[in-house]
């Protein structure tokens, strides 16, 4: 049973809350080719984790559904699971939707 919270924002700008992390999350199209990245952020900003690469979606918002799992899984890896709650903060309202 997981001890934190996961909420999913589309564009809030802005540090996450005190005890919190935030992934900024993006999927899109880079001259014809999907690409996805985050970045994971602390409460001061300071990075912790940062990725980004070709996906093969078939289109945006897969890759940004996509991306989602790919940063909850390097949270999974690093061992942060259960130390604060997270913000994931997407673009697309379709994806939020």
């Amino acid at each position: 049973m997981f001890n934190w919270v996961i909420i999913i924002v589309v564009l809030i700008k802005g540090y996450p809350p005190h005890g919190w992390l935030k992934f900024n999350v993006s999927g899109l199209t880079v001259e014809g080719a999907l690409e996805v990245g985050g970045v994971l952020r602390d409460e001061e900003g300071i990075v912790r984790a940062l990725f980004s690469g070709p996906t093969d979606a078939c289109d945006a918002e897969s890759a940004e559904l996509g991306v989602i799992s790919t940063a909850l899984g390097i949270l999974f890896d690093f061992g942060w699971e259960g130390r604060g709650s997270l913000v994931i903060e997407i673009s697309s309202w379709v994806v939020y939707n």
